[in-house]
This record gives structure tokens, sequence and C-alpha cells, in this order.
């Protein structure tokens, strides 16, 4: 499975702000073009491990600041499912 974590963490270091907008929108977090202007920003320049808990608990820290408790959690939930239901 380590060549799927690569590809993952490859992808989501290569979002543009309309794929996270897109990508977004079907579980209900809406995100402002700012907003998502610095996600991907933030994703691009830090290339954290997303399968890396430590590296994905400084992440939600920094999308608070941006989004806010309630949107950051939102955001975290969706990530949290995404790797269980892979079992990633």
């Amino acid at each position: 499975m380590k060549w799927l974590q690569t590809f993952v963490n490859t992808k989501l270091h290569q979002l543009t702000a309309e794929e996270l907008r897109r990508y977004a929108a079907p579980f209900d977090l809406k995100l402002t073009n700012r907003e998502s202007e610095i996600l991907a920003r933030l994703l691009k320049q830090n290339k954290i491990d997303f399968f890396n808990e430590k590296e994905r608990s400084m992440l939600f820290k920094r999308t608070e600041e941006i989004l806010g408790t309630a949107r950051s959690r939102k955001l975290e939930s969706i990530v949290q499912t995404f790797l269980h239901e892979n079992k990633l």
C-alpha cells in the first residue's frame, strides 16, 4: 500500500485552489476562493506525509487558523474517514 500512500500524498501536494473547492463541496464544506488558495499554497509548501499522524495534526492546527475550529474539524473528520475506510 506504500504506492497508494505515495500517490495520495503527491496528489494532495499538487491540488489547486479550484480542486480543493470542488472536492470539498460534496462534503458540504464550503471554502472561499481566498481560503482555498491559502490551503493549496500550504499543501504545496509543506510537503507533509498525510499518513503520519503527527504531521497531519500539525497541518490541521494550521487549517484551524484559516478555516476556524468547526470547519477545520470537519475537514479532519473527512480525512480520517478516508484513511479508515481505505485501511491506510
